[in-house]
């Protein structure tokens, strides 16, 4: 009985893979550009069935070439659609054929045009930024090639020359996860006093002096776009900081009760906008965390609550890893003398009341 059933089950493979296919209206290929796939419609189920048992039956392969043999695919039965999953992306504008068993389908995946990258922030975003400065934020409103910063990127003294490696080269650059805020770290060694960089060639930038950080027209977004116009943010240097941050110098405005309104901390000095993001919080009066929107431009940080604001003492928790723009933290000056840093290592805690 088992051996008959085995026979009739082969027979009836064999009837399928024979028959040429039929239509149940159009036989229509598409190229479905957010899986990669190739969707075919309008084969009868017993048409699907032959292919799927059988996907040798069907070649996919660039029109241009003439060969017996097409790309590796995957195939999946949908119902009414036989989807086609190519191993290796299909190039856009390439005109590929589609053979299901001597029925030919031309498939042309669209060009889709990039969208041109643009740089839309830039931190520390103060005119007159601190002699000392550690790190500088680019902002793009598209994510961004990998490994172009070092070409693209300048520094130009205030006398229209580009000034000599004023950035630490690291093997790695310093992106965030959706790639659209680069970190360019100032050398340093340059910077941190009496120190051999520092002595040699002297700080990236001189107390007042004008500068301009220009970004190359030719920098690429992931897509391959370029920005196509040369961008820069232009910035005076003042006097460097060089003095541990103290949280209780800075002042807190407390919104009104039962508002929305945010919260906001003035700071008094220009903090590290990328890290304070992460190590700036808010505690209710319950002490579980104030969730909402954050927004900071170094010299200020403000929160929007999700939900109004209750009668009582909130908490704002300073992570002892803040620092400012010129990389001092709560435990010491970047600068600080061998032996003179701090070793309290816990965070800082401020209150502020609101009241009916």
């Amino acid at each position: 009985m088992f051996a008959s059933q085995t026979w009739m089950r082969r027979a009836l493979l064999a009837a399928l893979i024979a028959v040429p296919l039929p239509v149940l209206a159009e036989l229509a290929a598409r190229f479905d550009p957010v899986s990669g796939a190739v969707v075919v419609t309008g084969l009868e189920g017993a048409s699907r069935a032959a292919l799927l048992a059988n996907p040798e039956l069907l070649r996919l392969q660039v029109a241009s070439i003439k060969s017996t043999r097409g790309m590796p695919i995957t195939l999946q039965d949908q119902g009414t659609t036989l989807v086609i999953e190519p191993r290796f992306d299909l190039r856009p504008g390439t005109v590929y054929m589609l053979d299901l068993n001597g029925t030919a389908l031309e498939i042309v995946p669209p060009i889709v045009e990039a969208t041109v990258p643009r740089l839309v922030g830039f931190a520390p975003s103060q005119a007159v930024i601190p002699a000392n400065t550690l790190r500088l934020y680019l902002h793009f409103s598209e994510p961004m090639a990998r490994g172009q910063l070092r070409e693209a990127v300048v520094l130009i003294g205030h006398d229209g020359t580009e000034v000599p490696s004023p950035f630490l080269n690291l093997e790695v650059e310093l992106w965030d996860p959706t790639q659209t805020r680069a970190t360019l770290l100032l050398d340093p060694g340059r910077i941190k006093q009496g120190v051999g960089p520092n002595t040699q060639g002297g700080a990236p930038l001189m107390t007042g002096e004008a500068y301009r950080l220009v970004v190359s027209e030719a920098m690429q977004s992931a897509a391959g776009a370029p920005l196509g116009q040369e961008a820069s943010v232009a910035f005076r240097v003042g006097d460097a900081e060089r003095s541990a941050i103290v949280p209780d110098d800075w002042q807190i405005l407390p919104p009104p009760v039962g508002s929305h309104a945010p919260v906001t901390v003035a700071f008094d000095r220009i903090i590290d906008s990328g890290a304070v993001l992460r190590l700036l919080t808010v505690e209710d009066p319950q002490g579980a965390p104030v969730r909402g929107q954050i927004e900071t431009d170094g010299g200020a940080w403000s929160l929007i609550p999700n939900q109004p604001w209750q009668d009582g003492t909130y908490r704002v928790i300073v992570d002892p890893e803040l620092e400012d723009v010129s990389g001092n933290s709560i435990s010491a000056a970047f600068d600080a003398a061998v032996g003179t840093i701090g070793t309290n290592h816990a965070p800082v805690t401020l209150t502020f009341n609101i009241t009916q």
